[in-house]
This record gives structure tokens, C-alpha cells and sequence, in this order.
């Protein structure tokens, strides 16, 4: 099922995500988020950008390989102080690429499908895609970065 990508002056993407619903069909939230990502050819993709208000977003964690995670519930932990400018895109303003500052390193944690937690220490690309999805379920955007 492709869902239409939310205007980015949508409130919703302007809002913080609550904690995931306890009834969340999370396999079938997985598998829409990730038919979604891949649809429009993006490296992640979280809820609200699609306009389902869940605190939850799919991302390739390896390029090499392009396994995908879906992260419900994330936090980032620990950001380490080095830090990196790079350019970065967004579905949700197809027209921009702006570079941006981030930590180059990240320790997170997320729940799965099962709701099984996991713990990962994500470092370059992984590091970024995480930390930019994980803003829009803070209701930030990358131009505010």
C-alpha cells in the first residue's frame, strides 16, 4: 500500500510522535514503511512523513547489503563529540539538499517488530540516516539543523 508523502508544512510533521500505540500492528507497519522507503527511493522513512502518527521509522542500516531496520520507540543515548558536515536530502523536500552537522557517532536503542529492545552503536552513514529520522519523530526537519 503507497501512501502519499505528507506536505512538509503538514502539522504533523511539525509535532513530537507519542510512544507507539500498544495495539500497533507492528509487522504490518514494518512492511508499509518499507514498501513506502523503497517506493520513493529514499534510505529511510519515518511514520509521520507518511502521515500515520507513530513514533516509529524504517532506514537501510548497510548500504552494502541494504538490510533495513525498522526502529519503534527510538532513542538515542550517547552522542560522541566528533562531528561531520554532509549533505543531506529528505523525501519530504524533494527540491533541497543542505548540508548538515551531526555526531558521527551514535549509540541508540529501538524495539523491533517483537518488541524486543536492541542496543547499537551506529557510526557514518548509518549514524546520520538514524539521527535524521529520528528528528522527524521530534517534529524537527533538516533545514532547522
Amino acid at each position: 500500500m503507497i501512501l502519499k508523502l505528507i506536505p512538509n508544512t503538514h502539522p504533523i510533521l511539525h509535532e513530537k510522535m507519542k510512544p507507539c500505540s500498544e495495539d500497533l500492528d507492528r509487522r504490518e507497519m514494518s512492511r508499509i514503511l518499507k514498501e513506502n522507503m523503497i517506493h520513493y527511493e529514499g534510505v529511510g522513512l519515518s511514520a509521520n512523513q507518511i502521515g500515520i502518527s507513530e513514533r516509529v521509522f524504517v532506514m537501510i542500516l548497510h548500504m552494502e547489503t541494504g538490510e533495513i531496520i525498522t526502529c519503534f520507540n527510538p532513542r538515542i543515548i550517547k552522542k560522541y563529540k566528533d562531528c561531520g558536515w554532509f549533505e543531506e536530502g529528505c523525501l519530504s523536500y524533494p527540491d533541497e539538499i543542505i548540508n548538515v552537522n551531526r555526531p558521527n557517532r551514535i549509540v541508540v536503542k529501538y524495539e523491533d517488530e517483537d518488541k524486543k529492545e536492541h542496543k547499537i552503536k551506529l557510526e557514518g552513514f548509518a549514524a546520520r540516516v538514524f539521527q535524521h529520522e529520528f528528528d522527524h519523530l521530534e517534529g524537527i526537519d533538516f533545514t532547522q539543523r
